[in-house]
């Protein structure tokens, strides 16, 4: 078979156009239907052009032959993306989006269209009908999905980051105002579980951490907790959200006095065990205990997780720097910053007045300097 080939236009007894040509494995090949023999002549020499680059081995036509829609890229990416399986199920649940819509019904999504027909005016219109709260993470999340693409070199560029995503203002996060709050929530609660807002409330830490902990993590002579390790999805694991999530973090009096309430346990040695010994299970705790003991403390309802909260706005109260709480908190800098910023009205007082104390304290400099 010659290295180039011209193909055959000709006419079908039904009175309309065809042309033959051998495709890039050199079989034969017929496409009709054409209404003149110049429609039929112009199609054969694109496709011929076409074959011709598929021979080569040209980059942008073998990816042209096997371009994947929206919903198998996401297939794909889901498939052999490294994650946690909660920030997996997170990032699938987003993508949903993506392929079924802005409402989940299936109507303004993606599923079927090929990646390199996605267009920034389309994605742009489909973000706008977007979940006022949720746009920005779902539209990360196509954008991420689509910087795979463009690694793949299935696209030279991603359209979605051509699409404006601004990140939503954050709302105030829910706190308790007192430890008499925290006090009145234990006070609802089965002895196994009283100590938990005091606990949880002065230390900071997350619930999956606290979770995990072991009476051996206490050091109450030290007055330190020691994290670990976290019970997540049914797991155990040694190592935490963030790379500073295993970490000692300072145990006030007050909570550890609120642990020496605890029932003493034989049969395990997690610090706050399931009625069984095992883990606790967070979501049955959450449901049983946890939200009719907010309600019988006559509060409004907050998650357990606000626990995290409170302990970041007393931190912060009592003068904590943002550094150190940071390392307690198992978070970067930058995070405590966004999540809780609107808790230091007065920290340029503040700091100003720690500097003016500071530097009164210096000894005078000797006037001239040190002389000869």
């Amino acid at each position: 078979m010659p290295s180039v080939q011209r193909g055959q236009v000709y006419k079908k007894p039904s009175g309309t156009w065809a042309f033959r040509y051998r495709d890039e494995n050199g079989r034969r090949r017929e496409v009709a239907q054409f209404n003149t023999r110049t429609d039929a002549g112009e199609a054969l020499n694109r496709k011929l052009e076409n074959v011709g680059a598929l021979r080569r081995g040209d980059v942008a036509a073998v990816r042209r032959q096997a371009m994947p829609t929206l919903s198998e890229l996401v297939d794909e990416f889901t498939d052999q993306h490294n994650a946690e399986a909660n920030t997996l199920r997170t990032l699938k649940e987003r993508l949903r989006y993506a392929t079924e819509g802005p409402g989940l019904d299936g109507q303004g999504g993606f599923k079927d269209v090929r990646i390199d027909r996605l267009t920034v005016t389309e994605i742009g219109a489909w973000r706008k009908r977007l979940p006022e709260r949720s746009a920005w993470a779902i539209t990360k999340a196509l954008r991420q999905v689509l910087h795979y693409a463009v690694r793949a070199k299935l696209l030279d560029e991603n359209p979605a980051c051509l699409v404006s995503n601004p990140e939503p203002k954050r709302r105030e996060v829910p706190t308790f105002e007192s430890v008499e709050n925290l006090d009145a929530i234990a006070a609802e609660l089965s002895p196994a579980f009283a100590p938990i807002p005091i606990f949880a409330g002065l230390t900071g830490l997350r619930c999956s951490e606290w979770l995990a902990l072991e009476r051996g993590d206490i050091d109450r002579p030290s007055g330190v907790v020691h994290v670990r390790r976290v019970f997540t999805d049914g797991q155990v694991k040694l190592y935490g959200k963030q790379t500073g999530s295993l970490r000692t973090v300072p145990l006030p009096l007050r909570a550890s006095e609120s642990l020496s309430a605890l029932p003493p346990r034989l049969d395990t040695p997690l610090l706050f065990p399931g009625a069984r010994g095992g883990f606790l299970n967070l979501h049955e705790w959450r449901r049983d205990e946890w939200k009719p003991a907010v309600k019988g403390a006559g509060l409004e309802h907050r998650s357990p997780y606000a626990l995290r909260h409170t302990f970041a706005s007393f931190a912060i109260a009592a003068g904590v720097p943002l550094f150190e709480l940071s390392r307690f908190m198992g978070t970067s800098v930058e995070q405590i910053g966004k999540t809780y910023g609107h808790l230091l009205p007065d920290s340029l007082e503040r700091a100003r007045t720690a500097l003016d104390g500071f530097l009164n304290e210096q000894p005078e400099a000797v006037e001239g300097g040190m002389g000869t």
